[in-house]
């Protein structure tokens, strides 16, 4: 009894086998070779995003325009929407490996295509520790000094959409003060403030820190808002909380009194041990 129709296109001869094992060894070849490829990539713009961040930190307010122009040129900054008559310039760098704030290149079909298959496959695609996520700044300057400057990450956790963001300034708006409650120093302009947020990233969810200091924070303040563990962006489980990815500010937020809020994962049972 045969197994399969003998035809041209079902008979089992030794040549079709040999030209199927031949194709499964190069598609083989092939796929571990995109995949090298793409892990090789991911680690080049993670060391990239390290010195990114580590740039934005050494920015300081009142620093010159011009000290601070060959940064924003070598990221391609571009200016920020101004509120009206507002006096500031405001510039926007960033990196974005997996143009999840930017349009793929080429038509709209493929644009939309990709985004289709970074969140069907997505479950995949994180198994296969390839976690999009994405880098960003902002320098905004008054009178040809530095008024403000802000740092961020977003990026896809073990179970939700993670982020950190930090703000540097000369002082702490007061609508960033009004959800903080970290500043009872009386008599004193307030240093640091820092709230926890729900976040929204395209259909899924997550959650983030949004941090304030200024330049007189103590050194554990300005650890506490700006240092963003950035092993979360190789580690391919992903990271597990935001006192994962950013532990110097749970540890000061314990230590100081209060939690964070918590969310209950896009892809993923979120555990609230980090409150």
């Amino acid at each position: 009894m045969k197994l399969f129709p003998s035809g041209p296109w079902f008979g089992l001869t030794r040549k079709r086998l040999r030209a199927a094992a031949w194709t499964f060894a190069v598609l083989s070849v092939l796929c571990a070779a995109l995949y090298g490829a793409a892990r090789t990539a991911q680690a080049l713009e993670y060391r990239r995003a390290g010195a990114f961040l580590e740039e934005l930190k050494r920015i300081q307010p009142g620093q010159s325009e011009l000290s601070v122009m060959p940064f924003i040129q070598h990221y391609q900054g571009i200016r920020a929407e101004q509120e009206l008559g507002s006096k500031d310039d405001s510039y926007i760098v960033r990196l974005d490996p997996w143009h999840l704030m930017r349009s793929f290149p080429g038509p709209d079909w493929a644009d939309h295509s990709y985004r289709w298959a970074c969140s069907e496959f997505g479950n995949w695609r994180r198994a296969l520790k390839l976690r999009s996520w994405t880098a960003n700044g902002q320098v905004a300057f008054a009178d040809g000094k530095v008024n403000m400057v802000s740092g961020g990450l977003v990026l896809e956790g073990e179970n939700e959409w993670l982020m950190a963001e930090w703000y540097d300034s000369a002082e702490i708006p007061a609508y960033r003060l009004s959800r903080s409650t970290e500043n009872s120093l009386s008599g004193q302009e307030p240093r640091y403030a820092a709230h926890w947020t729900h976040l929204h990233f395209g259909h899924e969810t997550g959650e983030g820190i949004i941090s304030s200091v200024t330049p007189l924070g103590t050194s554990e303040e300005l650890n506490a808002a700006r240092n963003i563990n950035l092993q979360c962006l190789m580690n391919g489980r992903g990271c597990h909380s935001l006192c994962e990815l950013m532990p110097d500010a749970a540890r000061y937020r314990r230590e100081h009194g209060g939690g964070w809020g918590w969310n209950s994962g896009s892809w993923g049972m979120q555990p609230h041990d980090c409150q």
